[in-house]
């Protein structure tokens, strides 16, 4: 039998087609990080419903070029996201956001994390875009993570965000140079 670590994982980034039929595995990523306690925005009770809209909201961007959706495929299954958000500002031509780094609970520890955060990172310095910024809920996982990659803490905002069961919780800035 072929346990998650025996199967390979794939990372792909999407264009806005491939995009719109990931929204349902994107979904399911939102609902099963909030069930396990992730603060990605959405509180206890999300839907699949609820959290495929919000995906479905960023097609445009998707499209147009603003955002690459980056996705870890374990057997054409969505087990991993990252967002690389680029700036449209006239004055921030060399900057991006990263957003909605995400890995099911059962595909955790296994380096998916990183290596969709190497597949952004390596997108942006592709596309000049050497000044990265992102940011998590203070003292999660996520943060360790970050850390570990090479990630600068800038700043952390108390009472920013509410966790997932509805209490206050302060965020964590990062930022990291890509040159």
């Amino acid at each position: 039998m072929n346990g998650p670590a025996t199967r390979a994982v794939t990372i792909r980034a999407l264009d806005a087609d491939a995009y719109t039929a990931a929204i349902p595995g994107l979904a399911a990523l939102i609902v099963d990080a909030v069930a396990g306690g992730s603060s990605v925005n959405f509180l206890v009770g999300v839907t699949n419903d609820e959290a495929a809209a919000w995906w479905a909201v960023r097609t445009d961007q998707v499209a147009a070029g603003v955002i690459t959706p980056f996705v870890a495929l374990r057997d054409a299954a969505v087990v991993g996201s990252v967002l690389l958000m680029r700036a449209t500002g006239p004055n921030s031509p060399h900057r991006a956001e990263i957003g909605k780094v995400i890995v099911l609970r059962s595909e955790r520890r296994q380096g998916l994390g990183a290596a969709l955060m190497a597949a952004a990172e390596a997108r942006a310095q592709a596309d000049g875009r050497w000044l990265l910024m992102l940011d998590t809920e203070t003292g999660s996982p996520a943060a360790a993570l970050y850390e570990g990659l090479g990630w600068h803490r800038s700043g952390e905002i108390p009472n920013f965000a509410l966790t997932t069961d509805g209490a206050l919780t302060s965020t964590t800035y990062y930022w990291k140079d890509l040159r």
